[in-house]
């Protein structure tokens, strides 16, 4: 079978993700079935960490708990925890993110903001990595693509931070070009459902088989397998090829 690890999706009740709004618990069953259906072997529950509404302890327990009570109904779906953490946020609190990681690797998925990218944002990366001990993943980095170059998303992978697609980045015509760009070239490394609206299908697959139709067979096999490596805890160098 063709499994798929999802290292971040907007699954739990009542708990919003990037830029959309928490499923309601009707609304479950559907989403779990969308992800069974296209093939998930694990999804990273990846709820957006609001600081102006939780603490960090009181979030994580909230979605732990959230993450236990669907487990029965998940299966054979496998959900692990993570968050989406404001880049602010990391930089100001880099000690103690560990509890944000995705599953229990050593990698972040971070909301950078949009803003005009400078020496001193990368370094603010740089930094981040070093004194947080994780590495930053940008989430839905195709969120940014009316804002920066390619040539800036390609100088903001050196800062030492890997780049997430959703599928959105792959079905929305205007936005496919770059994110095919950016995987051949092993810019950006992982395909994940994100921020894909819960109004609408999930279409995963779908987004797979456009870079399977794009890309040489071993770059796709690559990218496909990318997820259950970063969950596996693997270095961040396995994923660039210099």
């Amino acid at each position: 079978m063709n499994y798929y690890v999802d290292m971040h999706t907007n699954i739990l009740p009542e708990l919003a993700g990037l830029g959309q709004r928490a499923l309601t618990a009707p609304e479950i069953p559907a989403r779990l079935d969308a992800l069974r259906d296209s093939n998930m072997k694990i999804a990273a529950a990846s709820p957006y960490f609001d600081p102006e509404k939780y603490e960090p302890a009181a979030f994580i327990a909230l979605r732990d708990q959230k993450i236990a009570a669907l487990a029965d109904a998940a299966s054979p779906l496998r959900i692990v925890g993570s968050a989406v953490v404001p880049f602010e946020f990391c930089c100001e609190n880099p000690r103690i993110l560990r509890q944000f990681a995705i599953g229990s690797s050593d990698y972040i998925l971070v909301d950078l903001p949009r803003v005009q990218l400078t020496e001193e944002f990368c370094d603010r990366i740089s930094r981040l990595h070093i004194v947080s001990g994780l590495c930053p993943v940008a989430a839905d980095i195709d969120r940014h693509y009316t804002l920066w170059s390619p040539e800036e998303l390609i100088a903001l992978r050196k800062c030492g931070i890997l780049l997430q697609i959703s599928a959105d980045g792959l079905l929305r015509q205007e936005f496919r070009k770059l994110s095919l760009f950016l995987l051949a070239n092993q810019h950006a490394h992982f395909i994940a459902t994100g921020g894909r609206s819960i109004t609408e299908p999930l279409r995963f697959i779908e987004a797979m088989r456009i870079v399977q139709r794009s890309l040489p067979a071993q770059l796709y096999r690559r990218i496909k397998n990318n997820a259950g490596m970063l969950l596996s805890n693997a270095e961040p160098s396995s994923f660039i090829e210099e």
